[in-house]
């Protein structure tokens, strides 16, 4: 008969050459007790990381971008445009006078006038890009403008509807509005984006210069009817001629032509670094 012993904890009899009670677990030879598995040691609950709480939605509307430039500065200024404008256009007078001409001469060509008419009308992007060289005249003949004929009409016709009820309000608005879009025609040609996208992007790059875009047109007008008023009243003094004081009213109206495009390409190249 097997010798037995009994477990000091249970109680239960069990062979005395066992080292661990089947019954509960105790073990007798604390040398034993080495080998069996380390009893788990009592976790430490680290402290509960709350998740990151989302923001409140904010339901203000988001401000619209600030009419200044990266250092902090306004873009454009009236005095700022004029100077720099003037001086630009008369610079390429030549260039810009010679493709009136060639657009003139040739503005009766079906489907070719209208790539001349929209290079004409992008006049200002050249200018802005030429960074101080003399632009080709020649310019007006490209090809590439008039693969712009379908979104060239498309923005013009989405203008005209749109600023016919603004001008019906008291003109104010539709005075308001364009100038709002007046840099739809360089951004979808410049940018190549679409019609109704270049009215969205030019609404807000112009936003917060409108007035100074106003005042810009006001001031020129202004310089432009003084002088030429000038100049011919002194040209009558000397001489009492009116085919000479034509021509000479059709020379300055050239001369502040050239220089107004000068002006609507610096505005132009100022005001698309806001993209």
């Amino acid at each position: 008969m097997e010798e037995m012993k009994r477990c000091p904890q249970c109680g239960q009899m069990v062979r005395t050459v066992a080292k661990k009670c089947r019954y509960c677990g105790y073990w007798f030879d604390e040398h034993a007790s080495q080998e069996a598995p380390h009893a788990e040691t009592p976790r430490t609950e680290e402290p509960r990381q709350e998740p990151p709480r989302k923001e409140a939605y904010r339901t203000q509307a988001v401000p619209p971008t600030p009419p200044i430039g990266s250092d902090g500065e306004r873009l454009i200024t009236v005095s700022g445009v004029l100077c720099e404008g003037i001086g630009l256009g008369l610079k390429n007078f030549l260039s810009i006078f010679v493709a009136y001409i060639l657009y003139i001469l040739t503005c009766w060509i079906p489907y070719i006038n209208v790539g001349t008419t929209i290079a004409m009308v992008n006049l200002p992007i050249s200018l802005s890009k030429s960074e101080g060289r003399m632009i080709s005249p020649t310019f007006i003949f490209d090809g590439q403008y008039r693969k712009y004929m379908g979104e060239f009409f498309n923005l013009l016709g989405l203008m005209a509807i749109s600023l016919l009820p603004a001008f019906m309000f008291i003109i104010v608005p539709g005075i308001i509005i364009s100038y709002g879009w007046s840099q739809a025609y360089y951004l979808m040609f410049d940018k190549e984006i679409s019609p109704s996208e270049s009215m969205i992007q030019s609404t807000k790059i112009t936003y917060g210069y409108k007035s100074t875009l106003f005042w810009i047109d006001i001031v020129f007008f202004l310089i432009m009817a003084i002088a030429s008023g000038l100049i011919n009243w002194l040209i009558s003094l000397i001489v009492d001629s009116q085919i000479l004081t034509m021509i000479i009213t059709a020379l300055i109206i050239s001369l502040f032509s050239v220089a107004k495009v000068g002006c609507n390409a610096v505005v132009y190249r100022e005001l698309q670094k806001r993209l």
